[in-house]
């Protein structure tokens, strides 16, 4: 399912300003874009606030009106998402500008997109409804820590008010306006924490590799995140409070972003995002342990493929065949999951067997399982979670 048209191979139109402990200048970028911003941050993620402060001293300086709203807690209903895009209308608001993790980035794409259209979030995003949607209004997006290239790409999650299982949404005009990316802000951050949002990246680069829709551009994209994670991955991890590795780390993750972005996600983010819901996993930790798993399945299809990740990784794949240089990108991975002692079982997470046909039957859902190198029939799937278990 790629999200842009069919013609087009690549295309990244989101602005990106890439520097440690450039808090203080984020009122001169914003002031381009927007002079009246609603931050929007849940509550769970509302992180490192004295960065936060000087992120918000900056941006009174330079434009008009600056106002939080986290009046969302975690991730956010669909009746929250329609309160927020309000009152980013009544506000006057013309930016929007998320901060956070995961669920805060999200959010705020998809309240930047309600605010401008006279729409409520179950039409647009769970009905789909026919509605000819306007462009949102403009989006900044500051990462307080890499989110798997979700913090650049077109993408966002939205959960059922029912029973809140989650829904996936693309539209091209969830593309941020800019993203912001300061590994300053992400000095909270543990050597756990670090461990599993770098493998995050890694797995998420090898999804939109694997991806049909994948092309010379989007893999050359990821190839490259696959090498910084590769090397600065384990140095970060010894020593979390060493900006020159975690810099490094938010560059791969917005490579990974470019990449997918015309590319696609793919099997390992679909059994994450469906893991994630049902479970107490987080996204993150579940796209750690099924990648491997995801790799060895999708191995002989995609052989040649498994070729460059293993060059990648720095395998020695010199005089040996296809199959077996291969083989070599999936030893890679596991390597780096020995050297950082990361579980390689759900059940080491205490996900119960009784859950994983739910797991399958909701990752099955998911749109973009069409871009996978091969046809995946429900029992597949079941069968790798098995694998992963």
């Amino acid at each position: 399912m790629p999200i842009l048209p069919d013609w087009i191979n690549f295309s990244f139109p989101t602005k990106i300003h890439f520097e440690v402990d450039c808090g203080f200048k984020m009122g001169n970028f914003v002031k381009n874009i927007g002079n009246r911003a609603v931050i929007l941050s849940t509550q769970s993620e509302l992180e490192n606030m004295d960065e936060f402060s000087i992120i918000k001293t900056s941006l009174e300086k330079h434009i008009d009106g600056v106002i939080l709203y986290d009046n969302i807690e975690k991730e956010p209903t669909l009746k929250e998402l329609d309160t927020a895009a309000y009152f980013a209308r009544i506000s006057n608001a013309n930016c929007i500008i998320g901060y956070g993790s995961y669920e805060s980035l999200n959010t705020a794409k998809l309240v930047a997109l309600l605010a401008n259209n006279d729409a409520f979030a179950e039409d647009v995003f769970i009905l789909k409804k026919n509605i000819r949607l306007k462009k949102p209004i403009p989006l900044i997006l500051i990462p307080t820590h890499p989110v798997m290239g979700l913090e650049c790409s077109p993408t966002a999650t939205v959960y059922m008010d029912d029973d809140r299982t989650v829904r996936y949404f693309a539209n091209e005009f969830l593309f941020p306006e800019m993203v912001i990316a300061d590994a300053k802000i992400s000095s909270f951050m543990t050597s756990a924490d670090v461990a599993k949002v770098g493998v995050g990246i890694l797995a998420a680069a090898v999804d939109s590799i694997l991806s049909k829709y994948s092309n010379e551009l989007t893999n050359s994209s990821s190839l490259r995140a696959i090498e910084i994670i590769y090397k600065n991955l384990v140095p970060a991890i010894r020593d979390p409070k060493n900006l020159q590795y975690k810099n490094a780390i938010f560059g791969a993750s917005l490579l990974v972003g470019m990449s997918h972005s015309s590319s696609s996600l793919g099997l390992c983010y679909a059994l994450s995002l469906a893991a994630s819901n049902l479970t107490n996993l987080d996204v993150f930790q579940a796209m750690s342990i099924l990648l491997p798993h995801v790799m060895e399945y999708n191995l002989t299809s995609s052989a040649g493929k498994y070729v460059m990740i293993a060059k990648a990784l720095d395998e020695d794949i010199t005089n040996i065949s296809v199959i077996e240089a291969a083989i070599k990108a999936v030893e890679g991975i596991r390597k780096i999951y020995i050297e950082l002692k990361i579980p390689q079982r759900l059940s080491e997470y205490e996900v119960r067997k009784i859950d994983l046909p739910g797991i399958a039957s909701l990752a099955s859902s998911f749109p973009f399982l069409d871009s996978l190198p091969r046809e995946l029939p429900k029992n597949e799937i079941e069968t790798i979670l098995v694998a992963a278990f």
